[in-house]
């Protein structure tokens, strides 16, 4: 039994065994080889579509990624304080009648991936001429000051030399309090500044040169301050 092939038909090609056949029927097969360089050029196109598809396909699995879209142990049902300025200005003028310098307005919970980290708002005055001896350290409590009014002095960083600690205070938590601190700067701050103390940072409010009142937002990572509804302020020395 014969199986025609034609001369062309092994163009590029090397026959590498022939047909066998057993019994009279044919149990071989022809096996070739591709020339180098047919080969290569298969190699190239092959290489070629691999990288056309990778984009494709990375594509194609986004809509089964597996990050989740809330993250375990986070908080998303916590509400939004909303405190407007005549509630600023509400809580300002009862520190003035009641002669105080710092009392907050609330501590609540900042929410995220630990249940003990707070944010509140702050009203702070300094009267005109008045002066602190003292520095502050919050050990865990950073402070941003925004300027409602006036202008005054203060002194910010350096490296307190008497330290001792002082009682947890309602709006700053732990921390220690001085009276001397060698390296600190001299700034002034005035209405519309914004200052952003770290925790850990001295700082010293120096003087007034006018009735001067900020807003202090305090960040408590760790939950030491207590926490505070809005409209709960008392106006008393403490």
């Amino acid at each position: 039994m014969a199986f025609p092939f034609r001369k062309s038909d092994n163009t590029g090609m090397k026959t590498i065994s022939p047909f066998c056949f057993r019994n009279g029927a044919p149990v071989g097969m022809w096996v070739t080889e591709f020339t180098s360089s047919f080969t290569w050029k298969l190699f190239a196109v092959v290489l070629f579509l691999l990288a056309i598809s990778a984009p494709i396909a990375v594509q194609a699995q986004k809509p089964n990624d597996p990050s989740p879209v809330v993250l375990p142990g986070h908080r998303y049902d916590l509400p939004a304080t909303l405190i407007t300025a005549a509630q600023i200005e509400a809580h300002k003028k009862n520190m003035i009648d009641a002669k105080l310098t710092d009392i907050p307005m609330n501590m609540v919970k900042a929410g995220g991936g630990r249940d003990d980290h707070q944010v509140g708002i702050s009203v702070v005055n300094r009267y005109k001429g008045q002066k602190n001896p003292n520095y502050a350290v919050h050990d865990d409590v950073a402070e941003v000051y925004y300027v409602l009014e006036g202008k005054g002095h203060m002194k910010l960083g350096g490296k307190i030399t008497d330290w001792k600690r002082r009682p947890v205070s309602q709006g700053n938590g732990k921390g220690s309090a001085g009276t001397t601190a060698i390296g600190a700067q001299d700034v002034t701050i005035a209405k519309g500044d914004v200052l952003i103390i770290p925790a850990g940072t001295p700082h010293n409010w120096e003087d007034a040169d006018e009735f001067t009142s900020y807003v202090v937002v305090r960040i408590d990572p760790d939950g030491v301050a207590p926490l505070m509804a809005l409209g709960t302020a008392k106006f008393v020395q403490e």
